[in-house]
């Protein structure tokens, strides 16, 4: 038992790398194809209009690589649990996971981005939406009595589905953040 959640803890990050590293490619390829229109073609060959200042950008950017670094010491505090991590029906360290979660999205949902663009500010808010809604799910299901009713399978889907959130918020404010010139990636 304890392998199969060790290899479902393995999958998943691996398909969460899979699909960001995947959605990466598709901006770089489309911010890097000349056949797209330019927004001003006697300036840019990017199909992006850049937005904002080179203020703008780099304070995006520092947004997004603090977010990284709140996500890697997250990750680390994962890693060095090992184990039964995923699943609350199997393991120890699910408690320690969803308090792992919850840190991060206390870290990253104070970091501040007051006084950048709104559409990017509503992005960001979604994206820490979603981390949080995440967050308040594993939180409940560290508690037995409201695991009564679920099977293994119906929390993964459940889980899924907020990585799937997760990720699509996350593109978003990587979207965004490029069309306000800012350097971020994956």
């Amino acid at each position: 038992m304890r392998s199969k959640n060790i290899l479902s803890t393995a999958a998943f990050i691996v398909a969460f790398v899979f699909s960001t590293a995947f959605a990466s490619l598709f901006i770089a390829k489309s911010v890097a194809e000349p056949e797209f229109i330019s927004v001003n073609t006697h300036q840019s060959t990017s199909c992006f209009k850049k937005r904002g200042n080179s203020a703008t950008a780099v304070k995006i950017s520092l947004l997004v690589s603090e977010d990284k670094r709140n996500g890697r010491e997250s990750n680390r505090r994962v890693y060095e649990m090992g184990g039964d991590v995923i699943s609350p029906f199997a393991g120890s360290t699910f408690s320690a996971y969803a308090d792992s979660v919850e840190q991060y999205v206390d870290a990253s949902s104070s970091i501040e981005a007051g006084d950048l663009p709104g559409d990017f500010q509503t992005a960001w808010r979604e994206h820490m939406k979603a981390w949080r809604d995440h967050s308040t799910f594993l939180s409940k299901m560290k508690n037995a009595s409201n695991r009564k009713g679920w099977s293994q399978a119906e929390f993964e889907d459940t889980e899924n589905f907020h990585n799937r959130e997760i990720s699509r918020t996350w593109y978003e404010v990587i979207y965004l953040g490029r069309t306000y010139g800012a350097d971020v990636s994956y």
